[in-house]
């Protein structure tokens, strides 16, 4: 069986933010996302909402603290990199709530890239793991509307719960949409105007 391989990313053109108190550290992290062609800015002591564009995001895990992100804890809108001097066990848990996307030791600035990778691919998973849980949710709200739509097929067509429900899946195939959706497309369609009003 041959290999899958994942995409080569390229983050040339990115724009990074430096969340650090030291400015030398600033210029030496900069430095590093240079090289992969990422412009840098940096920032002390916290980011204000416009930064939420940025692509990237590098923070000082020795000095981060809560209220440095114009975004609730655990939802960075972009990936995010934690540098970290000292190993501290409650300086890694505080960067582990604050759900950052990757670990780069600042010994190790060499391996940016891979951080860079890591956190990526990372931000992606979250992101789709939360439009996966957010979707659940917006069809577990539906149901009403799903069983209206089955009943309402079984009284028109004179069928059984199994046929309606048959019915509403063939509508969604061919819509392109959720069951829960067909439902309403259904409901919608067969309820007379002045009832809509």
């Amino acid at each position: 069986m041959p290999m899958t391989h994942p995409p080569i990313h390229t983050f040339a053109g990115r724009r990074a933010l430096i969340l650090h108190r030291s400015g030398e550290v600033r210029g030496r992290v900069a430095d590093r996302l240079g090289i992969l062609g990422v412009g840098a800015e940096g920032r002390w002591p916290a980011l204000a909402p416009e930064d939420a564009s940025a692509d990237l995001l590098i923070v000082d895990v020795d000095q981060g603290h809560d209220g440095q992100f114009p975004w609730a804890t655990g939802h960075a809108p972009m990936p995010s990199v934690a540098l970290v001097g000292s190993e501290s066990p409650g300086r890694l848990a505080w960067a582990l709530e604050q759900r950052l996307d990757a670990f780069l030791p600042l010994t190790a600035l060499g391996h940016m890239y891979s951080a860079l990778v890591l956190a990526t691919a990372t931000f992606e998973r979250r992101v789709e793991v939360a439009r996966r849980e957010a979707e659940t949710a917006r069809r577990a709200g539906q149901r009403l509307t799903l069983i209206r739509a089955v009943l309402q097929v079984m009284r028109d067509e004179e069928i059984d719960e199994a046929a309606a429900l048959q019915r509403l899946r063939a509508l969604a195939m061919v819509e392109r949409v959720a069951v829960e959706d067909a439902a309403a497309l259904l409901l919608d369609e067969r309820t007379p105007r002045r009832d809509r009003a």
